[in-house]
């Protein structure tokens, strides 16, 4: 590997409301706060999910006409 063209490996602590979490990263701060929590977002736990898919027609309407696929999944 050719040298100094790689960033700093060094500690990174992550903030998320108050809990510290400490890895290693390339991240340039020594701290990085979060300002979304992945234990509570939607994204990440599938609350909220279904009932914006419902609300949409267009989804609704896809999966009644797809409601019998499962694309190879047992």
């Amino acid at each position: 590997m050719k040298k100094d063209i790689h960033p700093q490996y060094k500690a990174l602590t992550i903030d998320i409301k108050g809990r510290k979490y400490h890895t290693m990263s390339t991240y340039p701060a020594e701290t990085l706060i979060m300002d979304i929590d992945y234990t509570t977002h939607p994204a990440w736990t599938g609350k909220g999910f279904t009932a914006a898919n419902e609300s949409n027609t267009a989804v609704s309407s896809f999966n009644k006409k797809f409601a019998g696929l499962n694309f190879g999944i047992k």
